[in-house]
């Protein structure tokens, strides 16, 4: 005996998936539907599903049109994945507004989708109300690098990143121990050469850039352009740098190290975070929630401003993330009560 629908339902809700626009042309145009049920099939040959309803119009034009383009949407654009579900009841035209191009199959794709696939029908089978479409992936593109959206238990929502297994710290006063090459900047323009940069690397030292004041709201894109910029220039780590003048909030923290994570890889994000904010330690908690692992710090007796290694590792050992010894060690005495 089958199970009832309801309760199919509802377990169904319980899995997480990404989501996305699938579109495709008819006599009458565009047409397009949000939809969670696609799947990867296969590699060699790139091969890719979708299931749509067999009693919704996409599907009908999707068989005749025989071919489609697939839109991963990021976590910022949860309006368009309302709008191609028809959660939207005032809109009339869902492709008004957005910013689309062409795919050589003819079919349209978001132009800041978190990446695109261009399809053609490969195969179309039955399953019960649905039918599984098999596509031939013959284009693909990323054409900008953010965190997905995700849809679950009927929410839209986005990825939430573990805590760390450890943190690292680095003593923001410690000087230079010439294996490193540290520069700061507050753009993508004006940064060391790439032959400066390769130039360190052979000579063994660690390339780390900072981005200044990038938990400022007013500067989100040009902070996550120059992130990327020092990605691609080749550094092993990338600092991000609250500003001493104006306290970050933990939203913008969150804003900006969900993407940020995700754009410097395979380097090492550093966060370099301001002690006199009062939010300070929430901070520090938002960073390691997004993936930050390692911390510019102050030891006791600095006498520069900046986050107290001693409230960073109280932090992490009440949330039982492994702390640096080493760093304890290394600030001298007055930190060996925070190993006890």
């Amino acid at each position: 005996m089958p199970v009832d629908s309801t309760t199919f339902r509802s377990v169904l809700g319980q899995w997480p998936s990404g989501v996305c626009v699938v579109t495709t042309t008819g006599p009458n145009g565009l047409h397009g539907m949000t939809a969670s049920s696609f799947s990867s099939v296969s590699l060699d040959p790139p091969l890719v599903s979708v299931c749509l309803g067999n009693h919704l119009p996409s599907r009908t034009l999707l068989g005749e049109a025989g071919k489609f383009a697939i839109s991963f949407l990021g976590k910022d654009q949860a309006h368009i994945g309302r709008r191609f579900a028809g959660q939207d009841r005032e809109i009339t035209d869902r492709f008004a507004g957005l910013d689309w191009i062409m795919t050589p199959n003819g079919c349209p794709v978001l132009s800041d989708a978190v990446a695109w696939l261009d399809c053609t029908v490969a195969h179309a089978y039955p399953g019960g109300d649905h039918t599984i479409f098999v596509g031939a992936v013959t284009e693909a593109a990323l054409p900008r690098v953010i965190s997905p959206l995700l849809f679950h238990s009927r929410n839209w929502g986005q990825v939430a990143q573990p805590l760390p297994a450890t943190v690292q710290v680095r003593d923001t006063a410690s000087p230079n121990d010439g294996l490193r090459f540290e520069f700061l900047t507050d753009g993508p323009h004006g940064l060391p050469s790439p032959d400066r940069v390769a130039a360190a690397k052979q000579a063994g030292n660690s390339v780390v850039g900072y981005v200044t004041d990038a938990f400022d709201p007013d500067r989100e894109d040009e902070v996550l352009a120059t992130i990327a910029a020092l990605g691609a220039l080749g550094c092993d780590e990338i600092g991000c740098i609250e500003s001493d003048v104006t306290p970050a909030s933990p939203l913008q923290v969150t804003r900006i190290l969900q993407d940020a994570i995700v754009r410097v890889r395979p380097a090492v994000l550093r966060v370099r975070l301001a002690g006199h904010n009062r939010l300070a330690l929430v901070n520090a908690l938002v960073a390691m929630k997004n993936g930050v692992s390692h911390f510019d710090v102050v030891a006791p007796g600095a006498g520069i401003a900046g986050l107290p290694l001693g409230d960073l590792l109280h932090l992490s050992r009440q949330l039982e993330v492994a702390g640096p010894n080493d760093a304890a060690d290394a600030a001298g005495p007055d930190l060996a009560h925070l190993r006890e």
